[in-house]
């Protein structure tokens, strides 16, 4: 299958992303921006927006700096266990993950909830995020592959 330890269960530490808060504070100032043009907009909605707009990047800061790292085991092909506090959530990989250079996409689902795991590149170790990157594709490409030899 895979050499050099890939076959291992992968460990994923995932601490808070700078460069996804860098990002969405971006997006939050250009938002702002894009407001202040000049535009037929009454005044009292352009100060809604302000004020949605700065609550949204407050809110955003305070989920940054109170977020608490969370812990990934990629076990087998599918499988995927998180521990939160002791306890264990069993998820299983679907199909359809986006694998970039700079994050990840993981679609996972459980018995009774789905979720898409956004994993940046400086979240964890760059070996950890290279590991995987290259299970992803392989697993992508296992998942692509007909089952029977007709």
């Amino acid at each position: 299958m895979l050499s050099n330890g890939f076959d291992t269960p992968l460990r994923l530490k995932l601490e808070p992303s700078r460069r996804l808060i860098q990002f969405q504070l971006l997006v939050h100032v250009l938002a702002i921006i894009a407001i202040s043009f000049p535009s037929s907009v009454p005044l009292a909605v352009k100060l809604i927006l302000y004020v949605y707009v700065v609550y949204s990047a407050v809110r955003i800061q305070y989920d940054y700096k109170s977020a608490q790292s969370e812990l990934f085991v990629w076990q087998k092909t599918t499988q995927w266990v998180e521990i939160v506090e002791g306890k264990e959530t069993f998820w299983s990989c679907q199909s359809g993950n986006l694998v970039s250079p700079w994050f990840v996409v993981v679609n996972l689902a459980s018995e009774n909830r789905r979720r898409r795991l956004l994993i940046v590149k400086d979240q964890c170790d760059a070996q950890s995020f290279r590991r995987l990157r290259v299970k992803l594709k392989y697993f992508q490409g296992e998942a692509a592959m007909p089952t029977d030899a007709s």
